[in-house]
């Protein structure tokens, strides 16, 4: 024989949507049974807060306490609320008393039969000799030879730049002139075309004479280079640029005031 397995009983959806209903019910009948009806009303305080600005806090009063309690800065650096406060911080300050004290005076004494008593002693104990000096015939100077400075006879002039890779065609023709100082050089800048004229001739550093900057600009724009050719470095249509450097020799100038000789009356 074969024994019956039993199946356990379920509830179906209607059984438990009823207990669900029941327990809910309770619920609400006990929360409305215990729980009071009057109304909620605000409780009043004793007391009323209270807030009072303290600039001047006495050292002994409960404010100050609370106040150093709340310091940061009581455990980490020496403070008189801190362990630290009885243990030297509150040290009684040192007494000292000074008393004014003045010395007299005490003036210098010397007696006048002393006096020269050091010198006198001097002249006993130091015999004073005659001394001969050696006497030298004073030293002759040597001779160095000086070679004379170069003077320019004439005026020249030298080519500085790119445009020394260029020819000039015929030497520049340079006067002397006159002037009563030493002038300096010229220094005019030029710009060559292709063809050697020259062109844009400007003054870079004057002589000290406008004559003679003048010149020199037009000794600069009259000058002729050699023409470059083809497959040139330059290329077509480029234009060089240098310097020509004036070198001055200075004349004498003529003296316009002469003495007008007066005849005797």
């Amino acid at each position: 024989m074969n024994a019956s397995v039993q199946q356990p009983v379920l509830w179906s959806r209607g059984r438990l949507w009823v207990y669900f209903v029941v327990v809910l019910a309770v619920q609400i009948i006990l929360l409305l049974a215990l729980s009071e009806r009057k109304p909620i009303l605000p409780r009043q305080s004793d007391q009323a807060a209270s807030f009072y600005a303290a600039t001047v806090v006495p050292a002994d009063s409960p404010i100050a306490v609370l106040l150093a309690l709340g310091d940061p800065t009581l455990f980490a650096v020496p403070h008189p609320r801190g362990f630290s406060g009885p243990a030297w911080l509150n040290a009684t300050p040192l007494q000292h008393q000074s008393d004014d004290w003045t010395e007299p005076q005490r003036w210098l004494t010397q007696s006048s039969s002393k006096l020269g008593e050091t010198f006198e002693q001097f002249l006993r104990t130091n015999i004073v000799t005659e001394r001969f000096l050696a006497i030298k015939p004073a030293g002759v100077p040597e001779k160095v030879p000086v070679r004379p400075l170069p003077v320019r006879g004439r005026s020249g002039y030298r080519i500085e730049g790119d445009l020394t890779r260029r020819e000039l065609l015929a030497p520049l023709n340079i006067l002397s002139v006159p002037h009563t100082e030493v002038l300096t050089n010229t220094v005019v800048q030029i710009a060559v075309s292709q063809s050697g004229f020259v062109f844009s001739p400007v003054i870079l550093v004057g002589s000290g004479s406008r004559i003679a900057d003048q010149h020199a600009v037009e000794l600069a724009r009259t000058a002729r280079f050699k023409r470059l050719v083809n497959g040139s470095p330059q290329g077509s249509g480029a234009l060089t640029w240098g310097r020509i450097i004036f070198q001055w020799h200075t004349l004498e100038m003529p003296a316009t005031n002469n003495v007008a000789v007066r005849s005797s009356p």
